[in-house]
């Protein structure tokens, strides 16, 4: 009992005199007088009983959570399925109806029957009480289905929350969770990390933070033990990186005590808002046609009571009329089409996560459905970011270790003064490591080039890479990490007294800047002119075969201390230029040629120089001289500023042209990418951009749809849409592919809604009408019954259905201002209505004589309202087509599982409401022949289907086919007036075309000039 008490007392125990709100205090005050009071970051660590070399103990974990609490947000209130239900009975149609049915109850229990002067106990209950169990039923399922859908969210919302970071532990470096971070650990922080935690510096080199996301101001802040030591929790590091004191997690950190200040509603996707407004168009056309009925069938009753006085004057009449009405508007309102975006855009969600998708945005499934352009990434994107020195040009020595050259390169045969140079250069002027996984492993951990390199220096040199880094302590050595402006990174060490330059980065660049280079005999000899072009002839060489050319380089400097800021020597002295292979990942030439197909145009924006990046952007088939131009970011740039701030016709079409013709930027700077987005979106594109980097974050957000690497820097994950976690290409045409997916799956549903909708307040309006009796050929139990299984179920069945890609990429892309619903929708949605009218009309007035039974006796309006509910089931297989196909079971089996379940539920839901529903549903058991008879009644609307896709087919939008776009393109490019009135192009997908056209008639329209007078071999 007191061991127990004992260990209890000791993990509630506090440290000191420390407690969350001092240490939350002292980092959002920013307070280096209170930090100096509790003993500055020494003191700190030893009242936390933590160490800068050997972090917190495992042990102390559980200690400090119960002390500091949890590195988690507080969630908000959960989802529960009683709320839902609740939230779902506040709608105003349901509790109009609910009244209805109540007051409908008492009086058929109290007031005597019109027609028989007695009150019915037996049967005067029924209506009221089916009506209240219908509403129920209707009630339950919508916050079933709302609840299931909270849950899945909720599941991928957790997923995307995950991050590994670098924490000491027991002496040693450990990888755990953001989550699993507590008070007192050492955090390892580096550029491109979004900080999870408070924390107060304890070592680190050149770090920059931006802390706007917490303080508003958007000035980059200096960190360091005499600058600002204070770490706020959200901040990003834009610079540098090093290690820190973790004092505040979770709710006691600035991040969680902001996020509580919150209460940020959740918004609705722009798919959701469309079909939001398109609901509320349609229930208002409900409540019209719920006025007119009533209006009508009152206005008949009075009539026969005070002109005719064909009987007396009875409440229940029109209290049957009100319900009838509610009845209608409820019918009428398609709320099952936010449900069937909801129930597509977690599904696709779920789904696209099996192919590499992570979505962080709801609206980018659907968005990247109309994506016009792509703007991706070379490395790791297109290729494997498996990087290895393939070759090389060392002391005026080449080497080449592909397999068609010398893979067995003998590296003695080279100074070995020179390769000890190469191998110090490329070992301290790096921070990629080989590391021991939780498995024992050993993995590479860091810049995927760097990897390349190190690989190069431990497994084919056989230097040590370690040995060379720990030579110098962190007083004698520091690091600039690479910069897209200079194109380079950079380290100085200081050896033997004196200061030593290591740099590596672009060749073109760096050469340049050396005036001498290590000769064969390990010397510096002078670098000229001649020198200098065998060694670019060298290196364009290596670029056209696809390899990234760095150059490795050295100068000493006559200082014995290392300065604050990057140092600049007046010549270095090259020690050799390595050329890395990235191979071209198999599957992406092919997945370029599906988004190119598709209407789709890839642009390929990388930092390598324009040889490589041409090379590789070949393979890939991104890249067409002739018709595509390639421009180094530099170039860009400048011809985007001539015309920048210009609207006049010149400028605008000399901006059209880079734009529609631009495939590769090659040297570009994170901003070409960002100028690049923004001029595309000018154009009228739907751009989607892919990155990993930190500075690829105003891009990502800019784009349509931003796509970041499962490798890259916290900042990129936070900026972008999709997370790749594949880091593939290939992913970004899935994207694609669902996207358009969950546009059709919609579109399917509105389809088959929007007909259902418009002949059942049809046939209750005219039905009532008509009717001497002022009765509805279908009751309101009916009516809900229908509203039930076809708005929910039908939902889930159209909603759910899975891509088939070959016919998804061969058509254009859709655009944005595109209507839902489609010239070929109205004709499928008009003729199926007027079908079923037909029909269902013939079968009221005649169909008694086929089943030789009384008119609109029990078993004829039996057989009637199931015949209705099967023309509905039938017809969900008609709605599964949007372009006039013939065939509308083509792929059931293998893309619609959960539609050929769903069908089978309602056959069995209807089974019941026929056989056992009785005079709660006002039905009879029918017969076999019967049951035969209304099932084959209802499927005639397949062969009606395929007539009218047979016979109507001039009706049906044409859609342009990639080489039909570019043949239009090509006659359009010949006209002298390129702004031809092209009025006779109705459609959505007329337009497009003529837009894509147009962009392409702009890239051809000099081909006859341009490509008559270039020679075969020439690029442009």
């Amino acid at each position: 009992f007191f061991e127990f008490d004992w260990c209890t007392m000791s993990q509630d125990q506090p440290y000191g005199d420390v407690d969350k709100d001092k240490l939350y205090q002292i980092i959002v005050d920013k307070d280096k007088t209170k930090l100096a009071a509790a003993g500055g970051v020494d003191g700190l660590l030893k009242t936390l009983e933590s160490n800068a070399d050997t972090g917190v103990t495992s042990s102390s974990v559980a200690r400090r959570i119960n002390v500091f609490g949890e590195n988690k947000l507080p969630e908000g209130d959960p989802v529960t399925f009683w709320g839902l239900v609740v939230e779902a009975l506040g709608d105003q149609m349901l509790q109009i109806l609910i009244g209805a049915a109540i007051v409908s109850l008492i009086l058929g229990l109290t007031v005597p029957d019109p027609k028989t002067g007695k009150v019915e106990y037996a049967h005067g209950w029924i209506e009221g009480a089916a009506i209240l169990t219908s509403v129920a039923v209707v009630t339950f399922v919508t916050a079933w289905n709302d609840y299931s859908k909270a849950l899945k969210f909720a599941e991928l919302n957790a997923q995307t929350s995950k991050k590994e970071v670098m924490v000491k532990r027991d002496g040693k470096k450990a990888r755990v969770d953001i989550s699993e971070v507590v008070v007192g650990d050492i955090l390892t922080v580096e550029y491109g990390d979004i900080l999870g935690a408070d924390g107060i510096y304890i070592t680190g080199e050149d770090i920059l933070c931006d802390e706007s996301a917490q303080t508003g101001e958007s000035d980059m802040l200096a960190k360091g033990a005499d600058k600002d030591p204070f770490f706020l929790a959200g901040a990003m590091v834009t610079e540098g990186g090093g290690e820190i004191l973790i004092t505040g997690v979770g709710e006691s950190s600035c991040k969680g005590k902001l996020a509580a200040a919150l209460n940020v509603e959740k918004q609705e996707t722009p798919l959701q808002e469309k079909l939001g407004g398109m609901a509320d168009s349609i229930g208002v056309l409900g409540l019209w046609a719920a006025i007119a009925t009533f209006s009508v069938l009152a206005m008949k009753e009075l009539y026969f009571i005070f002109y005719e006085g064909s009987h007396s004057f009875h409440i229940k009449p029109f209290l049957d009329f009100v319900i009838v009405a509610v009845t209608i508007v409820v019918v009428a309102i398609p709320e099952g089409l936010p449900l069937a975006v909801t129930i597509s855009l977690a599904y696709s969600m779920q789904k696209m996560q099996e192919d590499n998708c992570l979505v962080r945005v709801l609206s980018a499934c659907e968005t990247m459905g109309g994506a016009t352009t792509i703007c991706s990434d070379k490395t790791g994107t297109l290729t494997t970011n498996r990087m290895s020195v393939v070759r090389g040009y060392v002391a005026g020595q080449k080497f080449d270790l592909t397999p068609s050259g010398n893979p067995n390169f003998d590296f003695a045969a080279l100074p070995k003064l020179v390769l000890d140079s190469l191998c110090e250069a490329v070992s301290v002027n790096s921070t990629a490591d080989e590391k021991i996984n939780d498995e024992g492993v050993k993995v590479w951990d860091g810049n995927k080039t760097e990897q390349g390199l190190l690989r190069f220096v431990a497994g084919r040199l056989n230097f040590d890479y370690n040995a060379a880094r720990n030579a110098f302590d962190k007083e004698h050595k520091k690091q600039w990490p690479f910069n897209s402006a200079k194109k380079r990174m950079t380290t100085m060490v200081i050896k033997d007294g004196k200061g030593v330059l290591f740099i590596k980065g672009a060749t073109e660049i760096i050469l340049e800047e050396c005036g001498q280079y290590l000769d064969h005999n390990g010397e510096a000899a002078p670098l000229d002119r001649a020198h200098k072009d065998e060694m670019l002839d060298a290196m364009e060489a290596m670029a056209k075969e696809g390899n990234r050319v760095l150059l490795v380089a050295m100068a000493e400097l006559d200082v014995a201390q290392i300065p604050a800021e990057e140092p600049q020597a007046d010549s270095f002295v090259c020690i050799g230029m390595l050329g890395i292979s990235d191979p071209v990942r198999d599957e992406v030439p092919g997945a370029v040629a599906k988004c190119q197909s598709s209407g789709i145009i890839v642009r390929m924006v990388t930092g390598d120089n324009m040889i490589t990046a041409c090379s590789i952007a070949k393979q890939c088939n991104i890249y067409q001289p002739g018709t595509g131009i390639a421009m180094e970011g530099k170039v860009f740039r400048e011809q985007v500023a001539k015309y920048a701030g210009d609207q006049s016709e010149e400028a605008c079409a000399a901006r059209m042209e880079i734009v529609s013709r631009l495939q590769v930027l090659a040297r570009s700077s994170p901003e070409d990418k960002q100028i690049l987005a923004k001029l595309l979106q000018d154009a009228g594109e739907v751009v989607a951009v892919t990155g990993d980097g930190t500075n690829d974050g105003p891009a990502l957000k800019m784009a349509n749809v931003g796509f970041s690497m499962n490798e890259g820097t916290d900042i990129a994950k936070a900026a972008s849409d999709i997370v790749l976690m594949d880091n593939n290409f290939v992913s970004v045409v899935k994207a694609v592919m669902w996207g358009r997916n969950v546009n059709d799956n919609i579109k399917k549903f509105i389809q088959f809604q929007v007909t259902v909708n418009i002949v059942g307040v049809a046939l209750t309006f005219f039905g009532a009408a008509f009717d001497p009796a002022n009765e509805s050929p279908l009751s309101p139990v009916q009516l809900l019954w229908l509203n039930l299984i076809m708005d929910t179920l039908a939902a889930l069945a159209l909603a759910t259905e899975q891509p088939c890609e070959a016919s998804l990429l061969a058509r254009q892309p859709v655009p944005k201002d595109a209507p839902l619903i489609t010239h070929r929708m109205w004709i499928n949605i008009i003729t199926h209505a007027v079908f079923q009218l037909i029909l269902l009309t013939n079968l009221l007035n005649y169909g008694h004589l086929l089943l030789r039974t009384e008119h609109k006796s029990l078993r004829h309006m039996t057989v009637y309202f199931n015949t209705f509910i099967f023309l509905q089931i039938w017809n969900e297989f008609n709605a599964r087509k949007l372009h006039g196909e013939k065939n509308v079971f083509e792929g059931f089996m293998e893309k619609s599982k959960p539609h050929m379940y769903v069908t089978i539920i309602m056959v069995v839901f209807q089974m019941f409401a026929v056989e056992v529903g009785g005079e709660f549903m006002q039905t009879t058991p029918l017969s076999l022949f019967e049951w035969i008879f209304c099932v084959a009644l209802g499927a005639t609307c397949l062969p009606y289907g395929y007539a009218v896709n047979h016979y109507l087919p001039g009706l049906e939008e044409k859609q342009m086919t990639h080489d039909e776009v570019i043949r239009f393109a090509v006659e359009h490019a010949d006209k002298e007036n390129h702004h031809t009135d092209h009025s006779d192009i109705k459609t959505p997908i007329g337009r497009l075309s003529l837009h894509r056209a147009d962009t392409v008639g702009k890239v051809l329209k000099q081909r006859n000039s341009s490509i008559a007078a270039r020679k075969p071999s020439q690029e442009p």
